[in-house]
């Protein structure tokens, strides 16, 4: 085989903090060879673990090759540097990853066994979305902190149905679950980066965000960027007569340049000692 354990055995798998957990302390399990990846259906090294208490168990679910050309997590296919889906991130980059996967049978697996080539001879297997500059839409919607409700248990299938019987004692959630497109995601277009829902949310909160910052900044304009110069003559022609209406009903306010003269305590009359003439 081209890929024995020597090749494919890895120390540690490529996540993120989100899905690795907020426990500083994780026990894993390795298993070489133990499932075949998602993308490429080749068989790799997988890992598990729990991410945290009240935390349902995760395990990698694509190879580190598929994860590397993409820079994704093992896991959550998110990307590891910004949190984003892959759909998002290439919409933003000005770019079409999907192009640089090919996604029949054969070939996506002749291209995953050339980028362990390459890694072989020491070429390198990195990729260039970890080296990309990130625009003004990613820095507005990228996670600069983990999430770690995405580490909850999943649903009770018989809490759904009105049959679970363990109560407080089951390991599973007792929340119903939430429909709408958010329910209906896919592992192959989140990778690839095409009919992603979570993406298509994530865009349109973009697209409201530039035309909201589009309205703000012409409304701006049209102000001459600040207040008109003749509204802000008579306002502070206006201030000005307040001020004087004002200085001469109240006493005048001491000038701050001019210090107070100093006072010690042998001028007070009230203190112990003092002769009252």
């Amino acid at each position: 085989m081209l890929r024995g354990v020597e090749a494919d055995g890895c120390d540690f798998p490529i996540v993120c903090e989100s899905c690795l957990g907020e426990n500083p302390y994780v026990r894993m399990t390795k298993a070489n060879f133990n499932k075949e990846c998602k993308i490429c259906t080749r068989a790799f090294t997988v890992f598990r673990w729990s991410p945290g208490r009240n935390a349902r168990y995760k395990k990698t679910e694509v190879c580190q090759t598929c994860s590397t050309v993409k820079n994704v997590c093992q896991v959550c296919l998110l990307d590891l540097e910004f949190g984003l889906p892959v759909q998002v991130r290439d919409t933003a980059l000005g770019g079409n990853a999907s192009d640089s996967m090919p996604r029949s049978d054969v070939n996506k697996t002749f291209f995953a066994e050339e980028q362990d080539r390459k890694a072989m001879v020491g070429l390198g297997n990195e990729s260039l979305f970890g080296k990309a500059p990130p625009s003004n839409t990613i820095m507005k919607l990228q996670r600069t902190a983990p999430y770690y409700k995405r580490n909850l248990a999943q649903i009770c299938s018989f809490y759904r149905e009105g049959k679970c019987k363990r109560g407080a004692e089951c390991p599973y959630r007792h929340e119903m679950p939430v429909t709408g497109e958010l329910s209906k995601q896919n592992i192959q277009d989140r990778y690839h980066g095409v009919n992603d829902p979570v993406a298509a949310k994530l865009l349109r909160k973009a697209g409201e965000m530039e035309t909201a910052g589009g309205k703000d900044q012409e409304w701006r304009s049209n102000l001459g960027g600040g207040i008109p110069r003749a509204l802000g003559s008579q306002q502070q022609q206006h201030l000005h007569r307040g001020h004087e209406q004002s200085s001469s009903n109240y006493f005048p306010v001491p000038n701050p340049s001019i210090s107070p003269p100093s006072i010690y305590p042998s001028m007070d009359p009230q203190r112990m000692g003092a002769v009252m003439r």
